[in-house]
């Protein structure tokens, strides 16, 4: 075998221990990297806390109500008649006895003199049988006429007596009837739109004219599930409960009211049961048919720790929120109690004053270095107390290299020894 031949072999195993050197050297570099990176450690994640506040905070059931006028009546005629005038406006503040209608009356002030005329007669006639029936009494006690004759003088005095008494209740009805002419209002409120205008023929409790609603006070009726009525009336036999009631608008304030009814059975198509508050509604929050949010108050818990409901994330384990403990994310698992608004009580797991994490918690883990930057406060550092800030630019990871200092400028090639050019 020629040189040239054995050269020619021996180059493919070269060319593969050049690939193979190389492939060493880029890994030996990848490797160095990681340590490096390793070394340094990962950077601290900006978060947003909220320090734990212990608050008194009601407990309490919410619920949607609609209010309700507390007296609500619809006035209707008891005579015919044509409507002569109106005495109102729509939407009038109406006071109890106030003239609502007048029906021209004129009909009944006839029948009413007719029927007193009738009780005249009567009366006269009535006077007479008695005079007769006193006479023919002593007659028949001195036996002048017979026992017939008497008793004839009583039936007719009897019957006369009755006659009168009977065209007295006539006489009382038609007076009845021409003050029914004026229509009145049973108690304080406000009126509706009339339904029929001056000049229209109203028939007797039939034709409905306006409707009266009382909202000085206002009732709120509302609703809550079955399995909380016996929490409900073990604090309401003994104690007032308060309950807000806030009407769906924008910046609106809640009313305050007092529960006055719960009902005497639970829906067993819905679960729920119906309950009543009663609110004085003096500056008129609360109108009749609007629906409202409804909060009704059982108790008072003292001191109870409270955070924004947004801290409280959801694990496999349950729920938990991370706490900065020397400038480190620690996981902390908690029992969470009712909502308000939009922050819940903590039941368990979390104590006032610790500062608690709002927001960045998508990077972090527990043990994780953080550095805390609040809109209102200087960033906390890694591994100081959360009280202890520092300006932005003097935050520093955890284990992080000293910046190299800046290489000093080379001298001018130009300049001499004396400064001369």
């Amino acid at each position: 075998m020629t040189v040239r031949a054995v050269r020619q072999k021996a180059r493919p195993s070269r060319i593969f221990c050049r690939y193979l050197a190389l492939f060493g050297l880029l890994a030996a570099l990848i490797l160095s990297g990681c340590s490096e990176k390793k070394k340094q450690g990962r950077p601290p994640s900006p978060v947003k806390t909220v320090q734990a506040a212990a608050k008194d905070t009601p407990v309490s059931l919410m619920a949607v109500g609609n209010v309700k006028a507390s007296n609500s009546v619809t006035i209707k005629s008891r005579v015919d008649g044509h409507i002569l005038r109106i005495h109102f406006l729509d939407g009038d503040h109406i006071k109890a006895g106030q003239i609502l209608y007048t029906i021209d009356p004129e009909t009944y002030i006839y029948q009413q003199q007719g029927a007193q005329a009738n009780v005249a007669s009567d009366r006269a006639t009535a006077e007479q049988a008695q005079k007769d029936f006193v006479r023919y009494k002593d007659l028949y006690e001195q036996q002048v006429i017979s026992r017939d004759e008497f008793e004839q003088k009583l039936t007719a005095y009897q019957t006369a007596r009755k006659a009168m008494e009977s065209d007295a209740a006539q006489a009382d009805i038609a007076k009845r009837n021409v003050h029914f002419t004026k229509i009145t209002a049973p108690f304080d409120g406000i009126a509706g739109s009339t339904l029929l205008d001056e000049g229209n023929l109203v028939a007797a409790d039939k034709d409905e004219l306006v409707v009266i609603k009382t909202i000085k006070p206002s009732d709120v009726v509302f609703s809550i599930p079955g399995r909380d009525v016996g929490m409900v009336r073990s604090h309401f036999i003994d104690d007032d409960l308060t309950v807000l009631a806030t009407p769906n608008a924008p910046g609106a304030q809640h009313a305050t009211g007092h529960l006055t009814f719960v009902d005497n059975w639970i829906n067993p198509d819905t679960g729920m049961i119906n309950l009543k508050a009663r609110f004085t509604n003096e500056d008129e929050k609360l109108w009749p048919g609007q629906f409202v949010t409804v909060e009704l108050i059982l108790s008072i818990k003292k001191d109870a720790v409270r955070i924004p409901a947004q801290a409280v994330q959801r694990g496999p384990e349950g729920k938990y929120v991370y706490v900065v403990e020397d400038g480190k994310a620690v996981m902390r698992p908690v029992v969470m109690g009712m909502r308000d608004d939009d922050e819940v009580v903590i039941e368990k797991g979390l104590q006032k004053d610790e500062t608690v994490i709002i927001e960045g918690m998508l990077r972090l883990y527990p043990g994780a270095t953080v550095i805390v930057r609040n809109d209102d406060a200087k960033p906390i550092l890694p591994g100081a107390k959360p009280d202890q800030a520092g300006p932005a630019s003097d935050a520093k990871p955890a284990g992080a290299q000293p910046a190299a200092p800046a290489p000093e400028a080379a001298p001018d090639a130009n300049a001499t020894d004396g400064g001369n050019a």
